[in-house]
């Protein structure tokens, strides 16, 4: 962000009319933490100064009422054509109308049919997306009965589908890829709509410099790629609230363990997770793959427990460990039961018996009367004996 906001700057600066867009996935994903690490990103997105953000499927990620709620904290001008509630009626805005010297721009986005909306919401929802060439051929008209002169399409489909998509709706001048990994360095045409993407997770930023006729349509574009690596200096103000907001948020990610926390064990030692457990012993990996303890973070997911500290010290490795499980690399590669979980740190590994006891000895910490009421070591041994 802080290279980011050097970037945007240097445009500004320029001294020329900016229109500031954004294809969609501006959310993180579906955590509490991410969730909060969001609001600060809404927040910078309005200083930014962006004048229309088309919806991803990450936006949704914690719920329409959230999207909502960032909208109207933060006056972000989020827009979509295809996508709606379960009351049938459009959740956005179908498109905007934005002036930027003397040129009306008419902005719309759709989204791909086929992603996939899980939200966090204590409710389950449900969206329908409409089929985008359908939609932009009855929206198109009125976009430009409305004032635009030149439309923009942010187009959360991807490369292939935007292509496509293009080719069976003419009348587009401008096309913005979402959900897509390639950025386009140069001019790209397709058909006749300027063609432009930036690349996803915020690595790359672009910069579309466009000439317009007297009419006010689009007759040429000059394509430059921000990427956001070492030779782009941080700016100092920005990197100071990202760092703030890094802490802040890891006291938060901490404090949500509650008595969960990270203390046993020796920071000595280390988890070496099943990968390397495997090299030894792969006839072994392969039939605990097949047991419940290797489901069971799909299981927590299930529920909508996947960041319950109470359920993921059971349904991970090591969670109370110094080096266990945590939602971060590396920590996030122990999810599940994993060999280490029954027997310890990898790197006390014996080869004298004392790993086969101790992983026995194990079971009752989480098959206890509250969990396992009907725990029995035999029975329940049947269901990952290797």
């Amino acid at each position: 962000m802080a290279r980011r906001a050097t970037f945007i700057d240097e445009t500004w600066n320029l001294g020329q009319p900016v229109l500031m867009l954004d294809a969609g996935d501006l959310f993180g994903v579906r955590s509490r933490m991410e969730r909060e690490q969001t609001r600060f990103l809404c927040e910078l997105t309005r200083e930014f100064g962006y004048d229309a953000v088309g919806l991803g499927e990450y936006d949704l990620n914690y719920g329409l009422a959230f999207l909502r709620e960032m909208i109207q904290t933060y006056e972000l001008p989020f827009t979509s054509a295809n996508v709606r509630g379960a009351d049938g009626q459009l959740i956005l805005p179908e498109y905007l109308l934005v002036e930027r010297g003397g040129v009306m721009f008419g902005i719309c986005s759709v989204m791909d049919p086929a992603h996939s909306i899980m939200t966090m919401s204590a409710q389950e929802e449900s969206f329908v997306i409409d089929e985008p060439a359908t939609v932009l051929r009855d929206l198109l008209p009125r976009m430009r009965a409305a004032g635009a002169k030149t439309v923009v399409l942010l187009a959360h489909l991807g490369d292939a589908k935007s292509e496509e998509l293009l080719k069976q709706v003419p009348g587009i001048d401008v096309c913005v890829v979402g959900h897509t990994q390639q950025p386009y360095r140069t001019e790209r045409v397709v058909d006749q709509t300027a063609f432009l993407a930036a690349s996803f997770e915020g690595r790359y930023v672009g910069r579309a410099e466009c000439f317009f006729s007297a009419a006010g349509r689009l007759e040429a574009v000059d394509v430059t790629i921000g990427d956001l690596g070492k030779e782009v200096a941080d700016d100092a103000a920005m990197l100071e609230r990202v760092e703030a907001v890094k802490q802040k948020l890891e006291l938060a990610r901490l404090a949500a363990r509650g008595p969960y926390q990270p203390v046993k064990g020796s920071a000595d030692e280390k988890f070496l997770t099943e990968r390397e457990c495997r090299k030894c012993h792969q006839a072994t990996w392969e039939q605990l793959r097949t047991t419940p303890h290797a489901a069971a973070m799909g299981t927590l997911a299930r529920k909508g427990q996947a960041d319950s500290p109470e359920c993921l010290v059971c349904h991970t490795t090591g969670y109370e460990y110094i080096g266990g499980y945590d939602d971060r690399p590396p920590g996030n590669l122990l999810g599940n039961v994993q060999c280490e979980a029954c027997h310890g740190y990898g790197t006390e590994h014996s080869r004298d018996g004392k790993w086969a006891a101790r992983a026995r000895s194990s079971c009752v910490t989480c098959h206890d009367q509250q969990n396992s009421p009907n725990f029995d070591y035999e029975t329940y041994w049947e269901k990952i004996k290797h």
